[in-house]
């Protein structure tokens, strides 16, 4: 088949189904579903197994133990058939047009090897957020080493949920997904990478609902661990491409993983973590619009 649809799944029974309907309504049918339960024993493989009828294709993997998103990634990739590959999550609600706006941009413009578009952020009663600004507000990608910087100082700008890419482009450059950094920050790395090998389009087509219910079980509701992933990242990427992150570039993208963090910390911790982090990059401007917006919601209440 023409695409090959790769879903990763782990204790995904609460919301999988959900997200197998939208891909089983999509307007474009031409692709097979590959999906891999990473040793997890929950409701999963029966949820699955009864959608095998609905799809034109299926494959059902099972990882004996937890290996993680890196690993799992891998392994679905290699199993997949399709010239191209898209990629699903568990706890995702896909527009019916997704593929086929994939496909039709793919088919369209060889130059390009990975498209993505805009994510609707799903509060439980309404859309709170659309990502990413650059494409919501009608920009576009910049190319190579611009796109890179991108992502690397203002953190990942490329919708992860809703890629599709040219196995071509993955195979040919020796491409894979990392199990160095934690779970949180694969897709990061694999954007990264990419865009050093590769053209990325962005559609601005709402293609996905993200769940960012405060309730949902989800490996980036663990905020500790997501920062310290992160830390890691800009860290390790600095170091294997001096020739393009400067020293500048890493202030930049810490100071910007530090005000994140500082949002999370309650008043009480707040004041040692500011000074902690200002003196880091105490040049960056934006501190002062970070506190000016900070104080105006505090004399607001």
């Amino acid at each position: 088949m023409k695409v090959s649809v790769i879903l990763p799944v782990f204790n995904g029974e609460k919301t999988l189904e959900a997200t197998l309907k939208s891909l089983a309504a999509q307007t474009f049918q031409d692709f097979e579903l590959v999906v891999c339960i990473d040793g997890t024993n929950d409701g999963s493989q029966d949820i699955l197994s009864a959608y095998k009828s609905v799809f034109q294709s299926i494959i059902i993997l099972k990882n004996q133990r937890n290996l993680g998103l890196g690993p799992t990634m891998n392994r679905l990739v290699s199993q997949a058939s399709g010239e191209y590959i898209a990629i699903a999550e568990q706890d995702d609600y896909y527009y019916p047009d997704r593929l086929q706006l994939e496909v039709d941009l793919l088919d369209a413009k060889s130059d390009i090897g990975l498209v993505s578009g805009i994510a609707e952020f799903w509060g439980g009663e309404k859309v709170t957020s659309k990502f990413p600004g650059i494409l919501v507000h009608g920009g576009h990608y910049p190319e190579g080493k611009e796109l890179f910087l991108l992502n690397y100082r203002n953190q990942i700008k490329v919708v992860n949920s809703c890629i599709m890419f040219r196995k071509s482009v993955h195979i040919d450059n020796g491409l894979y997904f990392t199990q160095h950094h934690p779970s949180i920050s694969v897709d990061w790395t694999y954007i990264l990478r990419f865009s050093l090998v590769s053209k990325i389009y962005g559609l601005q087509e709402i293609l996905v609902r993200l769940d960012r219910r405060s309730n949902r079980a989800s490996v980036t509701s663990n905020k500790k661990k997501q920062f310290a992933a992160t830390r890691e990242l800009l860290r390790s990427f600095a170091y294997e491409y001096p020739h393009i992150v400067s020293k500048s570039d890493y202030q930049y993208a810490v100071t910007t993983q530090h005000l994140m963090e500082l949002s999370n910390l309650s008043r009480y911790r707040f004041p040692i973590a500011f000074i902690r982090f200002y003196l880091f990059n105490p040049g960056d401007n934006r501190w002062l619009s970070y506190l000016k917006k900070k104080f105006k919601r505090y004399f607001a209440k």
